[in-house]
């Protein structure tokens, strides 16, 4: 596998359905978290971020939560951010995609 990747903000809808596809892999196969409670309402007004390698197979996933969301998930202060749902695919592990 190449270790070249590019890590993006996911903006159009093939992105973010690839971010989901591997927070499901990650979260609810590898971990058995209860797919219902994975994804949330604050998806929908989330920043999120996908890693991609050069052939555009995804390696992993993260959201950010700002302003009144981010304060609303971790009761704390608008102006700081929550990052969350970070996820790497079990063959990326390793490469700093997390990280990035």
């Amino acid at each position: 596998m190449s270790t070249a990747y590019t890590v993006r903000v996911a903006e159009d809808p093939a992105d973010r359905e690839a971010c989901f596809a591997v927070r499901k892999e990650v979260f609810v196969v590898e971990q058995g978290v209860d797919e219902d409670i994975e994804y949330d309402a604050y998806d929908a007004v989330a920043v999120h971020v996908l890693a991609v390698r050069e052939d555009g197979v995804p390696l992993g996933t993260g959201r950010l939560l700002f302003g009144e969301a981010a304060a609303a998930k971790t009761g704390g202060d608008r102006a700081v951010g929550s990052l969350g749902r970070l996820a790497v695919s079990r063959a990326a592990r390793g490469l700093g995609v997390g990280a990035a």
